[in-house]
């Protein structure tokens, strides 16, 4: 099983310069960043997982500013529009580095929690001091969060196909009733999370739902589709 990645880059990008913190490490010879990022998007394994992120942490923001990733601001600016309270307790589900933890501080919200699988991502997140509380979490498994306790939730460049029906189950676990969550999810696996919507509205597990496409990673001139949805009071 798979656990918490970022997918930015696919077979066929190429980034010439050389990973500084790869160098020498094993089992991982001198890889390029896009090979780091290939071999995380392949593996099953979750201890390769950790290990990886934890060659990348160091240098994840920078990597991600040189590819254009304007993912972040643009899921915290449609998180923005849904007039969420300021004070509202909100999760930031695969927090990472802490990137949109850092948007939504400047933003207004002061009751920021995050959860992420990598341990050493995690520390670079707590870094930024804008979070309450940074708990490690696999986003395969149940989680060990309470049902109905978080107002809001958003989750950008984390959604895998790899979760699979897991990772929006647990997430509207947490959610209050009448609560907002934001998440991001590249076309290619869009289907199964357009299949997603279309139960949980029939179950009436959400109230109402929106999708926006827009920008991703400039630099691949990718772009996402950011998912809003409301769970249901009921």
């Amino acid at each position: 099983m798979l656990l918490l990645f970022r997918v930015f880059c696919v077979n066929g990008c190429r980034s010439e310069r050389r990973h500084p913190l790869l160098a020498g490490e094993s089992p991982i010879p001198e890889l390029e960043l896009n090979d780091l990022v290939n071999r995380l998007v392949a593996t099953d394994d979750p201890e390769e997982v950790r290990h990886l992120y934890k060659i990348w942490a160091e240098t994840y923001d920078h990597d991600l500013d040189d590819f254009g990733y304007v993912a972040p601001a643009v899921g915290v600016s449609i998180f923005k529009q849904l007039n969420i309270p300021d004070d509202a307790r909100i999760h930031d589900a695969g927090c990472g580095t802490g990137q949109v933890g850092s948007l939504l501080a400047s933003a207004g919200f002061g009751n920021l929690h995050g959860s992420d699988f990598s341990d050493d991502m995690l520390a670079v997140a707590g870094g930024r001091r804008c979070y309450q509380s940074l708990v490690q979490a696999d986003y395969t498994k149940p989680l060990e969060f309470s049902s109905n306790s978080v107002d809001g939730i958003i989750s950008i460049g984390v959604y895998t196909k790899r979760f699979k029906n897991n990772f929006l189950k647990e997430m509207l676990r947490m959610l209050n009733p009448g609560g907002w969550m934001v998440f991001s999810c590249r076309p290619l696996y869009f289907d199964e999370v357009a299949d997603s919507l279309k139960s949980l509205h029939k179950a009436g597990a959400i109230l109402k739902s929106s999708i926006v496409y827009d920008d991703y990673m400039l630099g691949q001139g990718a772009a996402a589709y950011y998912i809003s949805l409301c769970k249901s009071s009921v």
